[in-house]
């Protein structure tokens, strides 16, 4: 699985080590907080989810598409199915 690691620091400039608590609010917010080691503030860092969307790492066919364009994606498919090849879910 591809994931992009959030570098989640303190005020004072301190890098988090570890979590206390990650949620969200009502306000549909990814909520991220810790105990800073150094200066031993409770910090807390929100984000709303539409930028976590955006933040998300491309997948494979994302990238494809990207490079390639939809068109040539869409020709390996052709190709692959008149081979037989199909997704596991295509009848």
């Amino acid at each position: 699985m591809k994931c992009r690691k959030l570098r989640l620091s303190c005020p004072c400039g301190r890098v988090a080590k570890q979590f206390t608590g990650i949620g969200f609010s009502p306000e549909h917010e990814l909520v991220v907080y810790w105990n800073c080691v150094a200066c031993k503030n409770r910090v807390y860092v929100s984000k709303p989810l539409s930028e976590c969307w955006r933040e998300c790492p491309a997948t494979d066919d994302e990238i494809a598409d990207e490079l390639f364009g939809a068109a040539a994606h869409s020709d390996d498919l052709k190709f692959l199915r008149s081979l037989g090849v199909r997704y596991p879910e295509e009848p």
